[in-house]
C-alpha cells in the first residue's frame, strides 16, 4: 500500500460528511447565517461549505490570515479579532444559525499566554450569547488525546472540565449525554446530536443542533401554586 493511501486512512477530512448528515436531518444550509470562529487562512474545512449557507462570517485572531482569508473566501465577511474575548465579553453580539469551532488542540492563547485557553473550554458555556433560538454548534472532541503523558497541563485542564476521571479515552456516548447535560443547563434543548470523525482515532466533529429554552426558573413557576408562592415571587421581582 502506498503511503498516501496508509495517510488517507489516518488522516480524513470530513467535513462533507458533516453536511451530508446535516442535510440527511432536513437542514437547509442556503438558509442559514454561519460563523466559523477560528478561520486561519480558510481552506481546513470552511472552503467545502462556504457557498452553501446563506451568509459566512469569519473571526481570526492573526491578521497575518487577513489576505488568504479574503482571497480564499471572497463572499465571507472576514474579522481580525480574538474570538474568545469577543463572545466572552461583548455585547449586542451578532447571532448565528451555524457556529463552527475549530480551535486549536491542545492549548493555545496569545505570544505571551501560550497556554491560555484549551480546547473549547474557556468559552463553550456562553455560545448562546451568539445563537439565534436555534443553532446547529459543530465542534472538536479529542476523545483520545495523544502524548497525553507528556502534556500534563492538558490533561489537568481536561479532569477540571470533563471531571474526576480517566480523559485519555473518552467514548462517543458519554462525550454525547456529557455535552446534552451542558447545553440544558445553559437552557439549550438538544434536538439531535452525532459526531464524524475527523482524524482517527483522536478527533471527531461533534454536531448538535440546539434550542433556546426558557429560563429554568421560569419553566419550574409555570406548574406551581401561585398564591403560596406570592411573597416569594414578588420579593424576587418576578412579577
Amino acid at each position: 500500500m502506498k503511503k498516501a493511501e496508509i495517510d488517507g486512512m489516518v488522516f480524513r477530512p470530513r467535513i462533507n460528511d458533516v453536511i451530508d448528515l446535516l442535510e440527511n436531518q432536513g437542514i437547509e444550509l442556503n438558509k442559514l447565517s454561519a460563523l466559523e470562529m477560528f478561520g486561519r487562512d480558510g481552506t481546513a474545512h470552511v472552503t467545502a461549505y462556504a457557498e452553501k449557507v446563506r451568509s459566512l462570517e469569519v473571526w481570526e485572531i492573526d491578521k497575518s490570515w487577513e489576505d488568504s482569508l479574503k482571497n480564499n473566501l471572497p463572499n465571507a465577511e472576514i474579522k481580525i479579532i480574538d474570538s474568545i474575548n469577543q463572545i466572552n465579553n461583548g455585547l449586542n453580539l451578532p447571532k448565528f444559525d451555524l457556529i463552527i469551532i475549530d480551535n486549536t488542540i491542545p492549548m493555545f492563547g496569545p505570544k505571551n499566554e501560550p497556554n491560555k485557553y484549551c480546547e473549547h473550554f474557556d468559552f463553550i458555556k456562553n455560545i448562546g450569547k451568539i445563537m439565534e433560538n436555534n443553532a446547529i454548534v459543530i465542534f472538536n472532541i479529542n476523545k483520545q488525546p495523544f502524548n497525553y503523558d507528556h502534556q500534563l497541563s492538558w490533561k489537568k485542564r481536561r479532569e477540571e472540565f470533563y471531571g474526576a476521571m480517566d480523559t485519555s479515552n473518552l467514548s462517543t456516548e458519554f462525550l454525547l449525554n456529557f455535552y446534552k447535560e451542558l447545553f440544558l443547563n445553559l437552557d439549550l434543548a438538544t434536538d439531535f446530536c452525532d459526531c464524524v470523525p475527523r482524524h482517527l482515532p483522536h478527533l471527531d466533529y461533534f454536531v448538535f443542533n440546539l434550542r433556546k429554552i426558557r429560563k429554568r426558573t421560569e419553566e419550574n413557576l409555570k406548574n406551581i401554586d401561585w398564591i403560596s408562592l406570592y411573597p416569594y415571587i414578588k420579593r424576587k421581582n418576578l412579577l
